[in-house]
């Protein structure tokens, strides 16, 4: 799917090239593709002009099968069903891309679909924990610390993930919990039952005007790990 020039609409379908992996790269069959907001933003925004290499192909989030592996790779053999975070918005290589048939992807971005996942709830997966690893973890963000499998023991400090029940508010949950902290979130009512299972100690609907109130009476006497929006 490629797009032509800034801002152009619609986009064409036309052959492209298939990549070839190099060093700690695989290519893979895509199965299915996610869309993010930054497939538009990137393409409307006059804040990206200058950095896409027009024609161009937009995506990030991928699942497919690998047929092809590059020098060096051991984590994966063709055959394998797999899910990754591709580079091309990085690297301006069409190749490296998720809106076509075949995508390149890096090892250090990709991962094994377990069994019982498909390949469309894989492919959700890749770029909403990517985002919330950033903001949780890197220095320039939240800096907290990792998380581990088991799950670190509680260290007795409260995050608030302010959306619970999207893609990244998920992820979020997940990765803080399984860090030791304790998650305080919010979400529609209809996902309560969602952000608890997957860790929130506590939940409140984001539309009613004592959220804030029962938020802060929640965290009352916790040290604040900070807050994710």
């Amino acid at each position: 799917v490629w797009i032509t020039s800034h801002n152009a609409f619609p986009f064409e379908v036309k052959p492209a090239p298939v990549g070839v992996p190099e060093e700690n790269q695989i290519l893979i069959r895509n199965r299915a593709i996610a869309i993010n907001p930054i497939d538009y933003k990137v393409q409307t925004s006059s804040v990206h002009r200058g950095q896409i290499i027009y024609p161009t192909i937009l995506g990030e989030d991928v699942a497919g099968e690998v047929v092809a592996v590059g020098s060096g790779v051991t984590k994966f053999k063709i055959g394998d069903r797999v899910a990754g975070l591709a580079a091309g918005f990085l690297t301006n290589k069409n190749e490296e891309k998720t809106f076509q048939a075949y995508t390149i992807l890096r090892t250090d971005l990709s991962v094994q679909i377990p069994e019982n996942y498909s390949f469309q709830e894989a492919s959700a997966f890749p770029l909403a924990v990517g985002t919330t690893a950033a903001g949780l973890f890197n220095t320039d963000f939240l800096s907290l610390r990792l998380p581990s499998f088991p799950a670190q023991k509680p260290i007795g400090e409260v995050l608030l993930v302010w959306g619970g029940a999207s893609a990244v508010g998920c992820a979020a949950i997940q990765l803080a919990v399984a860090a030791g902290y304790e998650v305080l979130t919010t979400a529609s009512p209809k996902n309560f039952d969602l952000v608890k299972r997957l860790g929130a100690s506590h939940v409140f609907d984001y539309k009613s005007p004592t959220a804030v109130a029962n938020l802060l009476k929640a965290a009352e006497g916790k040290r604040s790990a900070g807050v994710f929006d």
